[in-house]
Parts: structure tokens; C-alpha cells; sequence
């Protein structure tokens, strides 16, 4: 039965180590996507050349632009020519490559800008910036890339992924396993006692528009002082700025609402709202997308999946790839 349901697949997750910086899908791999026990949003297709979701191959293009991000780049529930990346490519009639995976923070974001600008020699990479990115830079997770602090120096450290086992891809073709670790994620819900994610009001903070370069920012959960959180963004920020100036690359940081798109306090504090004020500051590019989703909302858009998706939907999407491709004209 479960054969005959859309049940999710994943991605067929390749190695992460040295000479594979970036955790990617099996390039060419069919898959499935669903949610739920139900199958809600599923969707399926073909992963690209580079283990992507996209509607096409990726070539080297110094003209082409790269959108680095996390799982809302990858959008999962999204057709990949509803995406923001496409959308944005279409808009501005260039090629456009989406380089992010579920889970990638800020210390990703930078491995795989310097990874995309080498592979395909873009010239333009926009990084998205969504709530917690730079405090999950600080949490190590397996696959990705943290950052760590001894003595004041802050470096970046890549936990690696070793190949899928022999019973791993052996459980990875059951249907009901993919079902009980994906649609239902058993594993985590279990630990969690099945409880849904809380959606309790965060409360108000300083605007982070008013922060100034040497204001103390509060602790957060992965970058565990202030201090750690003060020099992690000095650090990702100087080699920003080191990639942009020595490959001659523009990079254009677009800050995004918050997860529940405003269900929270507007203006509640964010480590990355803090990150861009202290990025406009020193002089890089900060697309806003606040005003566009405050905007749409109030024409009645429904821009993410709640209750069961924290994502955008494809209406979410256009209103981020209309704000971003008015910014970049």
C-alpha cells in the first residue's frame, strides 16, 4: 500500500568530507516528497547534475547568480520553477543556481559561496538569511560546517559524513522505513513525546536596525556568550568581504522575515538581524524582504504552508524573487 502512496524519499544525502565540501543529493536521483502521515504537499522530480533541486543542469557561467541558503532554497514543497532562485533567474532572464540544502546555517553559507564561485565561476551569489542561521553556526552537526572559538580566533570546522552503509541504503529502499523516517520523523518526534512545535509569541526586543558595530549582543542558543556570538560575525563578515574583494564577487546578503512570517512580534531580536546591520555597516548589500511579505500579507497572500510546513509556498516565493530581482535592477 505504501508502495502505491507518495511516500517522501529523501535525497539520496551523499558523503560530506574534504574533497566534497558540501553536502549534496545524488545527482539524477528520483525522488518523492510528502508530509505527514497523510502525504500532504508531496511533489516529486529529478535532482540536477549537482545533486540540486532545480529545473536544469548547472554550467559554469560568470554571469549566472547563486542563491546560497538553507531548506528555504532547497523548498522542498515547492516546484523547483517556483522557487525563489528560478523566479529570480526568469525575472531577470539569467541563469540562476540554488545552492543550499535543509539545515545549512552561516558558516555553510560562506564554504559553499567560495565552493560555487570556484565551480562556476559566478560572479553574483545572494545569501538568504533566515532566523537562527548565525547561532546554529556555532552547533555542530553531522555534514556541515561550525564554527569554533579558542583563544579568540574563531575557525571553521566541517564535521564530515561518511558514504551511506550497505544497511543504510538497504533501509533507504524500504517504503516503510523512508515513511516512518521522513513523513513521520519517528526518531525525533519520539524523543519529543510527539508534541507540535510551538508557536508561543517571542517577546520584543531592540530593534536591530539601532544596534551599533560595538553594542553586546544577548546570548543565544548555539553561540553560547556574547563574545562568541560578537566574534563569530566579525569573522564570517571579514571572510565575506576577503571572498568579495579577492574573487571580485558580489555578494548580496537578503535578509528574510521571520519563520512564522510575522506570527511573532515584528521586530523581535535575531542574530541575523543584528548580522545584517552590522553587513550594511560595513558596506555589503542587504535586500530586505519585511516590507514585500508585511505588504502581501495584508493583500491576503498565504505565504508559507502552516500548520504543517513553516516554509513559503510558491505565492511566498514570488513575493521574495519580486522583491530581490527589483533590488538587483
Amino acid at each position: 500500500m505504501l508502495h502505491a502512496l507518495p511516500y517522501s524519499t529523501g535525497y539520496g544525502a551523499t558523503q560530506v568530507d574534504a574533497d566534497h565540501p558540501i553536502g549534496r543529493g545524488t545527482p539524477y536521483f528520483h525522488y518523492t516528497y510528502s508530509r505527514d502521515w497523510r502525504f500532504h504537499l508531496a511533489n516529486s522530480g529529478a535532482l540536477n547534475d549537482e545533486g540540486f533541486r532545480a529545473s536544469h543542469d548547472y554550467r559554469p557561467d560568470p554571469q549566472a547568480l547563486v542563491v546560497v541558503g538553507n531548506s528555504f532554497i532547497q523548498s522542498d514543497a515547492v516546484l523547483p520553477a517556483n522557487t525563489m532562485t528560478e523566479r529570480i533567474g526568469a525575472l531577470l532572464q539569467r541563469d540562476a543556481f540554488a545552492v543550499g540544502i535543509d539545515g545549512f546555517s552561516l558558516a555553510d553559507y560562506l564554504v559553499a559561496t567560495r565552493w560555487a564561485t570556484e565551480r562556476f565561476g559566478t560572479r553574483t551569489v545572494l545569501v538568504l538569511l533566515t532566523t537562527e542561521d548565525l547561532s546554529h553556526s556555532c552547533v555542530p552537526r553531522s555534514g556541515q560546517h561550525h564554527l569554533t572559538m579558542r583563544e579568540g580566533q574563531v575557525a571553521v570546522q566541517q564535521v564530515p559524513r561518511a558514504p551511506p552503509s550497505r544497511l543504510k541504503r538497504l533501509l533507504n529502499r524500504s517504503s516503510l522505513f523512508r515513511y516512518l523516517f521522513d513523513n513521520l520523523h519517528a526518531p525525533v518526534n519520539w524523543v519529543k513525546g510527539w508534541r507540535r512545535d510551538s508557536r508561543k509569541t517571542l517577546p520584543a526586543a531592540p530593534d536591530a536596525e539601532a544596534l551599533g558595530a560595538a553594542t553586546p549582543l544577548p546570548a543565544t542558543r548555539g553561540c553560547a556568550t556574547p563574545e562568541f556570538e560578537t566574534a563569530a560575525t566579525r569573522f564570517l563578515l571579514d571572510s565575506f568581504h576577503e571572498l568579495q574583494t579577492r574573487k571580485a564577487v558580489r555578494i548580496v546578503f537578503v535578509l528574510a522575515p521571520d519563520y512564522f512570517q510575522r506570527h511573532t512580534v515584528f521586530g523581535a531580536y535575531r542574530d541575523v538581524d543584528a548580522f545584517a546591520a552590522r553587513a550594511a555597516q560595513e558596506g555589503f548589500e542587504v535586500a530586505r524582504l519585511g516590507e514585500a511579505f508585511a505588504a502581501a500579507e495584508r493583500a491576503g497572500v498565504k505565504l508559507d504552508m502552516a500548520p504543517i510546513d513553516r516554509h513559503w509556498s510558491a505565492a511566498g516565493n514570488e513575493v521574495a524573487a519580486q522583491a530581490v530581482a527589483a533590488y538587483l535592477r
